[in-house]
């Protein structure tokens, strides 16, 4: 089997995708016959090369992870090829370490204006065959026909089986167990619908601001950078319906139909569901943070969305009348990503007024620690009275699995090795999200929304605090 990692040189190899294929080597789950090729365009030698991938291994592993005479075997299954990208003849030096009957895996970590090219010389050395595969990035465009333009460019060679389209956030072990307790324990199945669900919350909130990415982020916005893909699949395993067979089709059928099942927005009433802000001034940590419009590569009158907050609704018979609140955003208060399941309340209290009643709540953390907690409602122990507490019944992944926790990619890229395309998005899926991303951004348009500004550090504008507060209800903000 050969990987081919285009991009080989770039940031994205270096501090995820070789430290993964590291750990599965070191863990003799690779195959002993693999072979993989770091491609990019500088003239490198495969010693400079391999001092490279020394020093990026140093610094994204652990200490107890780092075993230098494992790095030294690692290392001989790792080839470098110079290859620029816009040359055809460059290509030739693949097919010297290959054919079309060989497992061939192309990685392309690189960006997506690459894609068609890449194929294409592929196809033209006559080294895609049925055993091959090609990897694919998010984004996959920018909008709905830039990604018909990039799924087809890459269906002229490779059939849809064989095509791999990433979204990190779905080899998350949190994520994976979204499908675990639903569909594993009748007690949350029976459930998880609108009959005993209030509402849901999905968060994903960063600290960090735009690492060096100005002039991209400025074009994109937290709408098509991180609601288009993370988001939108979050609320997929969320939402779905329980597939026939975990390693089928059958899951990505159930997202599909989740997708198709969003409520339109209506541009009359876009201000009412949606919450756009851009943050400004502040501090984290104690350090004091520049504004967005201060950014480099950022135009000083830019109106590009950091954050992002809306209230959508799924049409079918599960989630009708259920809201589903989702928000992301850069500088804010915590490195936070998370799904709250809240519950309805008890039909009727049985309690004295002097007992407040708490809704159950389910929380599933997917970063920075990965876990599950379930708020539930207690007896307080006491000699006299009935008083009630809310206390929660904690998992922290790490507490039973910290030997064998596999990080998102380290998960995805065994399930390329091993052929299972369940964690990958399907075309339709991509086009579906971009469709409904699309019809969002024109309503945005057509209303004129305002941006609201956040101090960086907060949890974002108070407007989407107002946002989840026409239900009722408030954002989990709370600190563990």
């Amino acid at each position: 089997m050969n990987l081919f990692i285009f991009g080989g040189t770039g940031d994205l190899a270096k501090r995820k995708l070789l430290p993964a294929l590291y750990r599965h080597f070191k863990a003799e789950r690779l195959s002993k016959d693999i072979k993989i090729y770091g491609i990019g365009s500088k003239e490198l030698q495969a010693s400079e090369y391999h001092e490279e991938i020394k020093v990026k291994l140093s610094d994204n592993l652990d200490s107890v992870e780092y075993d230098a005479a494992v790095i030294n075997e690692f290392i001989k299954k790792i080839s470098y090829i110079k290859i620029d990208f816009n040359k055809k003849n460059d290509f030739v030096n693949l097919k010297k370490n290959t054919s079309n009957t060989d497992r061939n895996l192309y990685y392309l970590a690189v960006s997506p204006l690459f894609y068609k090219v890449i194929a294409e010389n592929l196809n033209d050395q006559d080294i895609i065959g049925p055993l091959s595969s090609i990897i694919v990035e998010k984004p996959i465009g920018n909008d709905l026909q830039s990604s018909i333009d990039i799924n087809e460019s890459l269906a002229l060679y490779f059939n849809e089986h064989q095509i791999f389209r990433i979204d990190h956030y779905l080899g998350k072990e949190a994520v994976q167990n979204l499908l675990a307790l639903r569909f594993g324990n009748i007690l949350f199945e029976k459930i998880w619908s609108n009959v005993a669900v209030d509402h849901i919350q999905i968060t994903v909130a960063e600290t960090l601001g735009l690492e060096n990415r100005g002039s991209y982020y400025d074009q994109t916005g937290a709408i098509k950078d991180m609601l288009q893909n993370h988001l939108l699949q979050i609320l997929c395993l969320v939402a779905m319906e329980p597939p026939t067979n975990i390693n089928s089709e059958s899951i990505r059928d159930e997202k599909l139909k989740v997708l198709r099942s969003l409520r339109p927005f209506k541009t009359n009433e876009t201000d009412e569901h949606l919450v756009i802000g851009q943050y400004k001034e502040g501090a984290i940590d104690a350090k004091a943070i520049t504004s967005y419009l201060d950014e480099n590569g950022v135009n000083p009158k830019s109106q590009t969305e950091t954050f992002v907050a809306l209230k959508l609704w799924i049409d079918n018979w599960r989630w009708s009348g259920v809201p589903f609140f989702l928000r992301t955003g850069k500088r804010m208060a915590e490195k936070r990503s998370e799904i709250v399941i809240q519950f309805k309340s008890v039909p009727h209290n049985i309690f004295d007024s002097n007992n407040k009643q708490k809704d159950n709540q389910l929380v599933i953390r997917l970063q920075p620690e990965e876990s599950i907690k379930l708020k539930i409602m207690i007896k307080k122990p006491s000699a006299s009275g009935f008083s009630l507490q809310e206390l929660p019944l904690d998992l922290l992944f790490d507490d039973y699995y910290e030997d064998d926790h596999l990080d998102a990619y380290e998960r995805l890229l065994m399930d390329i090795i091993d052929n299972k395309p369940s964690l990958f998005m399907r075309r339709d899926e991509v086009e579906n999200a971009w469709s409904y991303i699309d019809q969002l951004i024109h309503s945005i348009s057509e209303s004129e929304i305002k941006l609201s500004k956040y101090n960086a550090g907060s949890w974002g504008p108070s407007s989407s605090d107002l946002l989840i507060a026409s239900h009722n209800a408030k954002w989990n903000n709370e600190e563990d």
